[in-house]
């Protein structure tokens, strides 16, 4: 969680939480590791109750000193919409 906080993917108003869809731990991680965490942004869409925000579901891939993914999530976080 905190490599995604001080991380990249930084939408305007901060990251507010919608919920995740999956979490898996694929291999253990170990103490002295050096992990680091991949975001891809899956789907972009409107609020169907609130227009003035959107919703922005992503994957996080977190990864060990070797490249191999240790963790995965699928979560969704909602983002101010900019003005049309």
């Amino acid at each position: 969680m905190r490599l995604m906080v001080d991380g990249e993917l930084k939408p305007a108003g901060g990251i507010i939480g919608a919920g995740f869809e999956a979490l898996r731990w694929i291999l253990p991680v170990r103490p002295g590791d050096a992990l680091r965490a991949e975001t891809e942004i899956l789907e972009v869409r409107p609020s169907r109750s609130r227009p003035d925000v959107g919703l922005v579901k992503f994957r996080t891939t977190t990864l060990n000193q070797d490249g191999a993914a240790v963790q995965e999530l699928v979560g969704t976080i909602v983002v101010p919409r900019r003005g049309e």
